[in-house]
């Protein structure tokens, strides 16, 4: 769980915080400069995890988010550490949101023709087996809104270059098409 101050029984109490829900379309308030990852696990060696209605990211991906076109986000330092307050890695974390506003609406982008998609009878996505979008998206990371896709970072061929070049842990970088191996999608 990520909290605003750690806490030996943070772990087991929910996320309450404006930033973290919102009723509705209602905007979410904006993180505070720090927040507290308190986990059971004993340590963490990754670059990029979407979770907490958010990206937990280490402080060389978000480098790399700084210096592309990523749009609008907010980022606040990450303590990651265990149920007794150890830091449990080496890295350097940060939790990264980005506002509703700026997720692309699925049906603008999505090219329904040319995709390979299982609908739910309430016309949600159930499965995407092939994905295609109608044009090429002009920023380098951004996400999709839409349940299905919503934990999927898309990027460009540009980012997901720069992010090999550090080997990033924790990533898998696939095709377009491809993105229905992707587990969840």
């Amino acid at each position: 769980m990520i909290h605003e101050e750690f806490s030996d029984d943070g772990y087991d109490r929910p996320m309450q915080y404006d930033w973290h829900y919102a009723p509705g379309n209602a905007p979410l308030a904006d993180l505070p400069p720090e927040l507290w990852l308190i986990a059971k696990n004993r340590a963490y060696d990754f670059d990029f995890h979407s979770s907490f209605g958010g990206q937990v990211v280490s402080g060389e991906f978000l480098s790399l988010m700084r210096s592309t076109e990523t749009g609008s986000w907010q980022a606040a330092k990450l303590h990651a550490v265990s149920t007794k307050g150890r830091r449990i890695s080496a890295k350097d974390y940060f939790f990264v949101k980005f506002p509703r506003a700026e997720l692309l609406k699925a049906e603008e982008v999505v090219d329904l023709e040319r995709s390979r998609i299982d609908f739910r009878k309430d016309g949600q996505i159930k499965k995407v087996w092939e994905l295609r979008f109608r044009k090429p998206v002009e920023r380098d990371l951004f996400f999709v809104d839409c349940p299905s896709l919503l934990d999927i970072a898309f990027c460009s061929e540009r980012f997901a270059d720069a992010a090999r070049r550090f080997g990033p842990r924790g990533i898998e970088f696939v095709g377009l098409p491809d993105v229905g191996a992707v587990q969840g999608a």
